[in-house]
């Protein structure tokens, strides 16, 4: 973190990923433009190994379309090994909700019948 920036904003989600049962907690801090991702807990190793990916970041390079050309998208399909793994989307539902450009509202993907 960088010394000038103070980041007082913050958002922390859960992430149930379903089948492969290794869940993770995510933390974004922000000033509302500058964005700082901790990964605070993950049974994962892949997301674990994105510690040494992660840097500061605008929030407009974090909610960018389209998918190929966002930062966040780009660092995970580097270390993660499931296309539908939902951390990516919860960092940036995390980031958005921080930086108070989204609400902390739960969001949910059910299979039904």
């Amino acid at each position: 973190m960088s010394d000038e920036t103070e980041l007082t904003l913050q958002a922390t989600v859960k992430v149930d990923p379903g089948v492969c049962r290794l869940p993770s907690t995510i933390q974004a801090r922000t000033d509302g433009m500058i964005v700082e991702f901790e990964i605070l807990h993950s049974d994962c190793p892949h997301v674990r190994n994105l510690k040494k990916m992660l840097k500061q970041m605008e929030i407009w390079d974090i909610m960018k379309m389209p998918y190929a050309e966002n930062t966040i998208y780009q660092i995970c399909g580097e270390a993660l090994k499931h296309s539908s793994c939902p951390v990516p989307m919860a960092m940036i539902k995390c980031a958005e909700a921080a930086a108070e450009l989204a609400l902390k509202k739960t969001v949910t993907v059910e299979f039904v019948p």
